[in-house]
């Protein structure tokens, strides 16, 4: 050992006398090893920080294959849009997108299994030979579940329009057909229970003096058979379901109404927590717990900084509680994402766990006139001319 430092030492006095030439430069061997370290430390240094600066950024845009400029709308972790002549569909989680050439449909829908469209009293599965006709009627909506398609259309009548809801499955053979002579159709979709697929209707009859919403849910796998209908929701309609391992919400103007979930449907109203004014926008099931985000609805001409989160029990003891938090600028978009709330703004992205404790609060890179979450992967936004899937480091 002491041999070998011996001779370490004499390299370096060695080196110190040589010299060497660089260009037109004469310098010693030992500066010039000096400067060359030097030189390798400060581009590692020079790396870090640019590595070390991405991760505190934390957040990763990566362009996607999305034209700006449409209308989109995000289901099962699928973007689609449609342009003149074509509907697009984009695989937020796989990267990857593909199109259906339409002609001139009046309207579609998509879920992450199907895309079905129309146009009058004419219907088209995608990935089916050709289209169908209603026999006497015209197409009014459509939604596309996992295994089934809904056909909202009215049919004239005597006194006034009837409306009618087709249940289809895949090859667009008819599972079932329901009437709502008495009734108007104000929304309708589907639930993957895992076991069987359940099309929830949400109808508004307006009384003498009030106004009554009624849900009913059908089983599709099960001939499109009634499971449930509720009592009457009265000065409030019903805009959304949503369902957990434990209960069935429905998602109301005025409220949030929890059902229990049984071996043979659905139980009677248990709880019912006060929305007025707010839209739910994002939900998320815990063990216990669910969780809402919902959105002030803003008067025409106003833009909302407010985002709040609605916490309601599912268990036998029933309890609620709603924790708002203001953003510095309006908000694009507000989601639940892996245990935490997130919240694009204008000109920021702020992360906040479920106790409102803030966690993240960053300058957005891009301008975001909006945005949405596709499962537990990242996000897309849009911009005034480009889309994004932004994850989070």
């Amino acid at each position: 050992m002491s041999n070998l430092g011996a001779r370490i030492r004499e390299y370096i006095r060695d080196s110190a006398d040589r010299k060497l030439t660089v260009g037109q430069v004469t310098v010693s061997r030992l500066a010039f090893f000096g400067l060359a370290a030097g030189i390798l430390i400060a581009g590692v240094v020079a790396l870090m920080v640019v590595l070390l600066g991405r991760r505190e950024k934390g957040l990763t845009y990566t362009r996607a294959d999305v034209v700006s400029g449409y209308t989109y709308r995000m289901k099962d972790d699928r973007l689609s849009y449609r342009t003149e002549n074509r509907i697009y569909l984009y695989d937020a989680a796989k990267d990857a997108s593909t199109f259906y050439p339409i002609g001139g449909i009046e309207g579609y829908d998509s879920s992450g299994s199907m895309t079905i469209v129309y146009a009058g009293s004419q219907f088209m599965i995608q990935g089916a030979k050709e289209a169908k006709a209603l026999t006497n009627g015209t197409i009014l909506d459509v939604r596309a579940g996992k295994n089934y398609a809904a056909l909202l259309f009215k049919n004239p009548g005597e006194d006034r329009d009837e409306r009618f809801i087709l249940i289809l499955d895949k090859a667009m053979h008819s599972v079932n057909q329901i009437s709502f002579k008495d009734s108007e159709v104000v929304a309708f979709g589907f639930l993957d229970t895992g076991s069987t697929e359940l099309l929830w209707v949400s109808t508004m009859d307006v009384g003498q003096f009030t106004e009554e919403s009624i849900v009913r849910i059908y089983d599709c796998g099960n001939d499109g058979s009634m499971i449930h209908y509720t009592s009457p929701f009265y000065n409030q309609t019903i805009y959304h379901l949503y369902l957990s391992d434990r209960c069935l919400f429905m998602v109301g103007t005025q409220s949030i109404i929890r059902f229990d979930r049984e071996e043979s449907g659905f139980s009677a109203e248990r709880d019912r927590v006060r929305v007025y004014g707010s839209t739910i926008v994002d939900f998320r099931a815990g063990t216990e717990t669910a969780y809402f985000i919902a959105l002030p609805v803003a008067a025409e001409g106003e833009e909302n900084s407010l985002v709040r989160l609605i916490t309601i029990s599912e268990t036998d003891d029933l309890w609620s509680n709603v924790m708002q938090k203001y953003m510095p600028s309006p908000v694009v978009g507000a989601f639940l994402f892996n245990g935490s709330i997130c919240v694009f703004t204008r000109d920021h992205f702020l992360q906040f766990s479920y106790a409102g404790k803030k966690l993240m609060d960053l300058d957005s890179s891009y301008s975001p006139i909006e945005a949405f979450r596709y499962g537990d992967g990242g996000f897309l936004v849009m911009t005034e001319q480009s889309c994004y899937r932004v994850t989070l480091d």
